[in-house]
């Protein structure tokens, strides 16, 4: 029985199987709580992702996200490509061994599938092109999280993205089959022009635009990255971005770095199945206010969807289909179950925020509806008001403004009407029932984000 042997145990990732556990127990005591305020990513169950291949200090963070999340998909065989760092190569080759060693014991490899790639696509087998870090990082982590899953190492050197892409698109189509695809950004520019360029490669990916990539990514394996945007597009996935750093996180010389990205690729209807159950839930108690007769089978959908059961804070806003407002009421923390949040605060939009008269049935059909799943507000401290500035996103926080007894809340789905920090702000304290320049009295703010799901929208 042949083995792919590591050969860079200990140098890009520890050598010991008690250091990588350590290793990645920190690394998911920080992805715990990242979860915990982004849910909507933690319930993703990815068909393929993209990881960084550096050393774990580097860019094991951004790895284990991608890599965590596939473990919860319905995988039984992992395709893990790179590109080829150590010799030339024309083409891809396909790792023809029997098993793959790791320190946490050995991955099985699918030599059945293995045997299918070779003959219908005709690759080759390069021995020495299977010494490969950006091959090998990924597999003690898969390990770690899937001992039991098949894997199977493909290394590409002078390959063509289309002819790459072409295998990706057949192991997408295999039902139990999920593809690793191996890539660093740029290499040892500044920070700031790093990030340009890295910027470039992300929103390539975001958009599923292959010939983006080639205005400016400098991203060594480039050529899997277009390979693996051909083969979504053409079956249906879309793209998410799970995390973006640098070398600097860790070393803290911001004048020399790589980057890293990590990025799940879904199935559509995944990703639009929690906006479609939202808004269903939503919908019928609109519905139940305004006693206007509705067929959401609500109990089934709470029996079907487990996590509809879990705390959750929620805004339901309602917009007539001009875009005025037309109610919008919603939870800051969460204190009952998310379908029952959603619930209720559509039924007191409709009908019990104090701006607005009661919605009538006649209008149930003139709104578009829309629900915002909060994350857990976070205190921000602040010694001055050009301190609060620059701990506030604009565009990206929700805020909330808390002085004694006044308190109010902005969506950040507000600063489309309010883009400036100064608007938003006096308009905020107008809300809460003070003087537009309270921030003055140093007011406790809290910030949180949204997951928004709106009718109309793909």
């Amino acid at each position: 029985m042949s083995t792919r042997e590591t050969a860079v145990a200990g140098q890009f990732y520890p050598a010991q199987a008690s250091e990588i556990e350590r290793t990645l127990t920190k690394y998911n005591k920080i992805l715990d709580d990242y979860f915990k305020s982004h849910e909507s990513i933690s319930k993703l169950q990815p068909k393929a992702v993209i990881v960084p291949h550096a050393g774990y200090v580097y860019s094991g963070f951004t790895a284990n996200i991608a890599l965590r999340l596939l473990a919860k998909s319905d995988i039984r065989d992992i395709v893990v490509i790179g590109p080829s760092h150590r010799v030339y190569l024309k083409g891809t080759s396909i790792a023809m061994y029997d098993t793959y060693a790791t320190p946490l014991g050995e991955l099985t490899i699918d030599t059945t599938l293995m045997q299918k790639l070779k003959e219908k696509f005709t690759l080759s087998f390069v021995p020495e092109a299977h010494h490969e870090h950006s091959t090998e990082v990924q597999m003690p982590i898969l390990k770690h999280y899937m001992p039991k899953v098949r894997v199977l190492e493909l290394v590409y050197g002078d390959e063509k993205p289309q002819n790459l892409a072409k295998i990706i698109e057949y192991l997408l189509q295999q039902s139990h089959t999920a593809v690793v695809i191996s890539t660093d950004l740029s290499h040892y520019y500044d920070i700031d022009k790093a990030n340009r360029l890295d910027t470039v490669c992300m929103d390539a990916v975001s958009s599923l635009d292959a010939k983006a990539l080639h205005k400016g990514c400098e991203a060594c394996g480039k050529i899997g990255v277009e390979a693996m945007l051909i083969a979504a597009k053409e079956e249906g996935l879309v793209s998410k971005l799970l995390d973006y750093r640098t070398s600097a996180d860790a070393s803290g010389d911001t004048s020399s770095v790589v980057g890293y990205m990590s990025v799940a690729f879904v199935h559509k209807n995944d990703q639009q199945k929690e906006a479609e159950i939202l808004l269903k839930l939503a919908r019928a108690g609109i519905a139940k206010a305004i006693h206007k007769k509705e067929n959401t089978d609500v109990d089934s959908l709470i029996t079907k969807y487990s996590w509809l059961k879990n705390k959750g804070a929620a805004f339901v806003t309602l917009n007539t289909k001009d875009g005025a407002l037309r109610g919008c009421i919603g939870s800051l923390v969460a204190h009952r179950p998310l379908y029952e949040d959603v619930i209720e605060n559509a039924k007191n939009a409709a009908i019990h925020d104090p701006r607005f008269v009661a919605l009538k049935e006649d209008e149930y059909n003139s709104i578009n509806v829309e629900v915002s799943i909060l994350t857990p507000p976070k205190v921000v401290e602040y010694n001055s008001i050009e301190d609060l500035k620059s701990k506030i996103k604009v565009g990206e926080d929700g805020v909330v403004l808390k002085y004694g007894q006044y308190q109010a809340t902005f969506l950040p789905q507000v600063w489309e009407q309010l883009p400036t920090f100064e608007l938003f702000f006096a308009h905020l304290c107008k809300k809460a029932g003070m003087h537009e320049t309270c921030l003055d009295k140093k007011p406790d703010i809290s910030i949180y984000q949204v997951n928004k799901y709106q009718e109309g929208e793909e």
